[in-house]
Order: C-alpha cells, then sequence, then structure tokens
C-alpha cells in the first residue's frame, strides 16, 4: 500500500470537541492536545493508510519493543497563525528528512517525505482552531515514531507506529534563560546517536538537567564528550553567537543534532 498514501488517509473525525476547555490565554506548555491524532504502522516491510482519528490514549503490550530497546525517534515543527488567519508551518519537509537520517541511525524505516508533510498539513487543517492568535504561541506539532514488535530479545522491530499529535503551546521560556556550561557529564559522543533525535538521548540528559536546575539554573550548555573544552549545544536548542554583525555556531557533526531553525539563519 506504499503508493498514492497521500490521497489514501481515512479520517475520523471527533463528534464533540474539546476546544472549548481551552484556555487560549493561559496555555501550559505540552500538556493540553488537540482533538485528532495521526497514526500510520508499517508491517511486512511497507507503510499502511495513514488514519487520523480522535485523540486517546495508547495500549500496548508489556513485550512492546520500544519499552525495552529505546527503537523510539521523534521531531517538533509549529504551525502558526498570522494577523489575518493564515495558517503556516514551518520548513516541515526539513522535518521529514531530518526524521529519516534518525530513523537510519536507529535502524528503522524512513517514512516518503509527501506523506509526512502531507500527513501534517491535513492534520493541522483539521484542528486549526486551535492554533493560538497571541504573539509569541503557537500549535507545537509531534511526530513520533516508535518500534512496536511484541518481542523480548535484542535486534532491530519489524513493525513501527508513525503517530503525530499536536499541542497549543505558549513560550518554552517566558523569559531571560540562565544556562550552566556541563563540563562533567556528556549529552553524546562521537559515533553515537547525538546527532539523531532519539528518545534515548533525552533521557541521558534529564540526570545532568536535574542537578543543573537545582543549582539555579534553566537548562545545559552541552561540551564535548572527550574534553568538555568545546560548545556544542543546549539542551532545547542549537546555540549560536553574534559578535558585530557575524552569528557563529557550532559546526554539526555526529554528535550535534542539527537544528533547523539553525539551518534557516545560518
Amino acid at each position: 500500500m506504499q503508493d498514492n498514501l497521500t490521497s489514501q488517509i481515512n479520517i475520523r473525525r471527533v463528534e464533540k470537541s474539546k476546544i472549548e476547555s481551552l484556555d487560549f490565554d493561559n496555555i501550559q506548555f505540552g500538556k493540553i492536545f488537540t482533538d485528532h491524532m495521526l497514526i500510520m504502522d508499517y508491517k511486512d516491510g511497507e507503510w499502511g493508510i495513514p488514519d487520523i482519528k480522535p485523540f486517546e490514549p495508547l495500549v500496548m503490550h508489556p513485550a512492546t519493543s520500544v519499552l525495552h530497546y529505546g527503537q523510539s525517534i521523534f521531531e517538533g515543527l509549529k504551525a502558526y497563525k498570522n494577523d489575518e488567519g493564515d495558517v503556516f508551518v514551518f520548513r516541515p519537509e526539513q522535518n521529514a528528512k531530518r526524521l529519516n537520517v534518525s530513523a537510519a541511525r536507529m535502524c528503522m524505516p524512513s517514512v516518503p517525505e509527501d506523506v509526512f508533510v502531507d500527513a501534517i498539513k491535513q492534520l493541522v487543517s483539521i484542528d486549526s482552531a486551535w492554533i493560538p492568535k497571541k504573539r509569541g504561541s503557537s500549535l507545537y506539532i509531534r511526530p513520533l515514531l516508535f518500534a512496536t514488535d511484541e518481542y523480548i530479545g535484542v535486534k532491530p522491530s519489524s513493525t513501527y507506529r508513525l503517530m503525530i499529535f499536536m499541542a497549543p503551546v505558549d513560550k518554552y521560556y517566558s523569559g531571560a534563560v540562565k544556562v550552566k556550561i556541563e563540563e562533567h557529564f556528556s549529552r553524546s559522543v562521537r559515533g553515537g546517536t547525538g546527532f539523531a533525535k532519539a528518545a534515548g538521548n533525552y533521557a541521558a540528559s534529564l540526570y545532568p538537567a536535574k542537578l543543573a536546575q537545582e543549582e539555579g539554573f534553566d537548562q545545559l550548555v552541552w561540551t564535548d564528550a572527550i574534553e568538555h573544552k568545546y560548545i556544542e549545544e543546549s539542551g532545547t536548542m542549537n546555540i549560536m553567537f553574534r559578535s558585530g554583525n557575524k552569528i557563529f555556531s557550532p559546526k554539526v557533526s555526529d554528535s550535534i543534532l542539527s537544528g533547523i531553525t539553525r539551518d534557516s539563519n545560518l
């Protein structure tokens, strides 16, 4: 069913939207989700037909591979409304490319870029009423790809699920950010998975981030894993420095996640 998947998306809408419960003037980041989500399953070497359906919890077998061996990658992008109410999604094709770079590193199947982009456009269109209008706010879009084999054993899964769900959000940081230069712990290493947007990379960062927060910092700036001498990236974004009219950013390597906003600015 690989051919023409974009024209075969099944759509089942909610009977009643829950948007009336949303206070657009008091949005907490990542806690409120829109009415619909998209699911597309990979089996027998091919992707099935995408399904847009009402947002609901997952039911998972205890032996589901992702829970044990960490084959999980994700993306993050945003949709916005301008003053006239037009909707824009920021460079979704670049997120599709980066997702597939991550997938290759984690022994996961690639997702057809046109299917990825069209699925996001359709999902955003259906839930466009959830896009905040306030400057600095947006509709956060979270694509997630994970292993679904019900099997205990260290090997790549043969089945996978792509999910896309969305959340109206305000700014991630409400003001200036106080950062700590991390000189002991490492987020990633050369030859590792640092360039992939893999769930495990974020799990490894939680403990040093917790220690930094206890010291009064908002976020970490990671340094290289060998000498802790060279700045690589922040915990939630790439990092850039301005000197006069020039902008500098660490060179992307296999220990740094290539940022789409970074690429758009340089």
